[in-house]
């Protein structure tokens, strides 16, 4: 049987904000307050995939999701307009 590990990575959208998420996490109870910078993060992530893309790691990534997903508030309940929602 051949196998392989393949990294996959998540790129950042315009909602990123993960400070404050991770108990434990020094850097994430660091920064909980400050202004998050999905852009900044955006590119920092690219810069991650593409030094292990370069090593020679198989690199995935997983866009961003759509946020909010007007959908699913839907189904959960929530009403009026998409900017209501």
């Amino acid at each position: 049987m051949n196998a392989w590990e393949v990294n996959f990575d998540g790129l950042v959208g315009l909602t990123h904000h993960y400070a404050g998420l991770s108990f434990g996490n020094e850097a994430s109870t660091r920064h909980r307050f400050q202004v998050s910078n999905p852009r900044q993060a955006a590119k920092q992530g690219l810069l991650k995939m593409k030094a292990l893309a370069d090593a020679g790691f198989p690199q995935a990534v997983i866009p961003p999701h759509e946020r909010p997903f007007i959908p699913v508030l839907r189904q959960l309940g929530f009403s009026g307009s998409d900017e209501q929602v």
